[in-house]
């Protein structure tokens, strides 16, 4: 296992509803296995975007600050498997209610409705749990995404914005159409940010690059908690096609993404080599996309955590106890069968599930 103190680590968080919970098992077992354990950053999208807020600004431990969370919206008594699962419908008491007046408006006048659920009690629940002087400090980095509407472009919030990163830019980011309301943020009208795209891998590694003040020397790496498989069964019934409908319009698509890291790796290494015999005098040195490329950084380590858990806990919007737990329990378990506790060796990539 390398120093860790010379390891930097981004954490990449993909949106997923009720699949947030795995997430949370991810997490549990990497601060478990790495005592003393701080990302340089933690980027996310939707419920990604609350878990990275609470882990980044927690008022105390993160991982308590999840554990109070919990992800579930069930009503602490034991109740018939699909009754539970149903309870999602009434809204979450941590998360999100029916919007009272878009319920009445659905009945006289359905066409003119916008969203279905009031986004408040998230807001709630992030000023419970969230300090927002930590939420805006330097380490680690809080990134969130959301789609500007208008645009249908991703916008990407952090403490380095005018005014900084606020609740609101969480809420912008996990506000999914059409039960949840759109977000203003400054001006502009905000969506889900996975509905541009749900692995925000971009702002991990523009932070890791500028980790340890650009040092060239120090081990960098990335781990994303990938809850949509690329690969599936083929749909037999109704439900299976919405359930694979919704992997294909949020899985990341990592199996790109790595071939792509190689090239830039490589790219990386080629203009360290340049560097090192270019006369002093030569031109390029002037260049500023040869100036731009020193800057670029190495990826030592490009960690998957793919979700193994079964299709009957794929729903986003089931809060159940019982499915809940299970998730959490398979991120856990899911982290720590590849060794997510320790690096053993640079250019390692652990747990990668892609070729």
């Amino acid at each position: 296992m390398t120093n860790t103190d010379n390891v930097y680590t981004a954490i990449v968080l993909q949106g997923g509803g009720a699949l947030g919970a795995y997430e949370y098992g991810v997490l549990k077992a990497l601060y478990e296995k790495r005592p003393g354990f701080t990302p340089v950053a933690v980027t996310g999208i939707s419920i990604g975007a609350v878990t990275a807020a609470v882990l980044g600004g927690a008022k105390g431990d993160p991982i308590e600050a999840l554990e109070k969370r919990k992800f579930t919206v069930s009503l602490g008594v034991p109740l018939p498997k699909l009754i539970d699962r149903s309870l999602a419908a009434l809204g979450d008491p941590g998360m999100y209610r029916l919007d009272t007046k878009q319920v009445m408006q659905m009945l006289m006048a359905p066409w003119t409705l916008t969203n279905v659920y009031d986004t408040a009690p998230l807001r709630q629940t992030l000023k419970e749990l969230v300090d927002l002087d930590e939420l805006n400090g330097e380490t680690p980095r809080v990134v969130v995404g959301a789609t500007n509407i208008e645009t249908a472009e991703i916008e990407f919030f952090d403490h380095r914005r005018p005014g900084g990163l606020t609740f609101e830019h969480v809420a912008a980011s996990g506000s999914l159409p059409p039960g949840f309301p759109m977000t203003a943020i400054d001006g502009g009208m905000f969506w889900d940010g996975g509905l541009f795209s749900n692995t925000p891998l971009s702002p991990a590694i523009n932070a890791l690059e500028e980790a340890a003040g650009g040092d060239p020397d120090v081990v960098r790496e990335v781990i994303v908690v990938d809850l949509f498989p690329m690969n599936a069964p083929v749909p037999r019934s109704l439900f299976d096609v919405l359930q694979r409908m919704v992997q294909l319009q949020y899985t990341s698509r990592l199996k790109l993404d790595k071939h792509f890291f190689d090239k830039v790796d490589g790219f990386v290494d080629l203009i360290a080599m340049l560097e090192k015999t270019l006369p002093k005098t030569s031109p390029v040195r002037d260049d500023p996309i040869y100036k731009e490329m020193l800057t670029y950084r190495k990826i030592n380590h490009f960690n998957v955590v793919t979700s193994t858990i079964p299709a009957n806990l794929t729903t986003a919007a089931d809060f159940s106890r019982s499915s809940i737990e299970a998730r959490i329990d398979a991120g856990y378990h899911d982290a720590i069968a590849p060794g997510i506790g320790g690096i053993d060796a640079p250019g390692l990539r652990v747990g990668v599930t892609v070729p």
